[in-house]
């Protein structure tokens, strides 16, 4: 992981993130890990973690939305993960590990709060809310990435599409999400021509309008029932979590 320079300040007497997991947190709890926390800015199509690099730090999204990549052998990717203000990008340190084979790319601009690996994993073994948050996200995200695994071996094109957008517009809350038909490849593994028919074909039902680099989603209940129902799957498994 390429480490930002310069180095942020600490978060010292600013206002509680917007992370649904940093808001969530006793006073005491949140206080004792605000020092350790940086304010960090990511924007559209940086990488925040390259495959089999040392994860050194851990981020709490508060807006945008970081996509977690598969990799294969010809160098296509498929996302296989989306992190928004519900949760955190570095969940393999909590696990035990230093690394992932996957790539983290910021899918819009992305404002997190920054924390050092080493000050997390501290802070996860104090047994306190975090930890009980960290591995409810930790339960959600294993939904979500097997969800999604099904979800590309059985759901044709537009049915990804439609759910890809919903999690999506979820996570950034506004109806023009930055994204180009390339970028769209990227994250559902296709062809960009594939993305294309897709697209126009949600265009054509009115559920979507797309100028060069923005999808503005126009109808949300009709991109909702074109879904498959991987997304209900995930959103109730969020909505669980979130809520519990």
């Amino acid at each position: 992981m390429l480490n930002p320079s310069p180095r942020p300040p600490p978060m010292t007497n600013q206002p509680r993130p917007a992370n649904r997991i940093l808001s969530a947190l006793p006073h005491e709890e949140f206080e004792r890990l605000r020092p350790k926390l940086r304010d960090i800015n990511f924007h559209l199509g940086e990488i925040v973690y390259r495959p089999e690099q040392q994860m050194d730090y851990a981020y709490f999204v508060n807006r945008g939305v970081i996509s977690w990549l598969a990799a294969v052998e010809n160098g296509n990717t498929v996302e296989t993960g989306v992190i928004g203000p519900e949760g955190i990008a570095g969940v393999p340190v909590i696990l035990g590990a230093n690394s992932t084979p996957n790539q983290g790319l910021a899918q819009s601009d992305v404002q997190a709060s920054r924390i050092a690996s080493k000050d997390l994993v501290t802070e996860f073994r104090q047994n306190g809310k975090l930890s009980q948050l960290l591995l409810r996200f930790v339960q959600s995200m294993f939904t979500q990435v097997a969800q999604t695994a099904a979800c590309n071996r059985l759901h044709t094109l537009d049915q990804r599409l439609a759910r890809w957008l919903l999690m999506t517009h979820d996570r950034i809350g506004e109806s023009k999400l930055p994204l180009t038909q390339e970028f769209l490849s990227r994250m559902l593994g296709v062809r960009r021509a594939g993305v294309s028919v897709a697209a126009n074909s949600l265009r054509q039902q009115g559920l979507i309008d797309y100028h060069r680099g923005d999808i503005v989603v126009v109808d949300r209940p009709g991109v909702e029932g074109l879904s498959c129902e991987c997304y209900q799957i995930v959103k109730q498994e969020y909505d669980s979590y979130l809520n519990g």
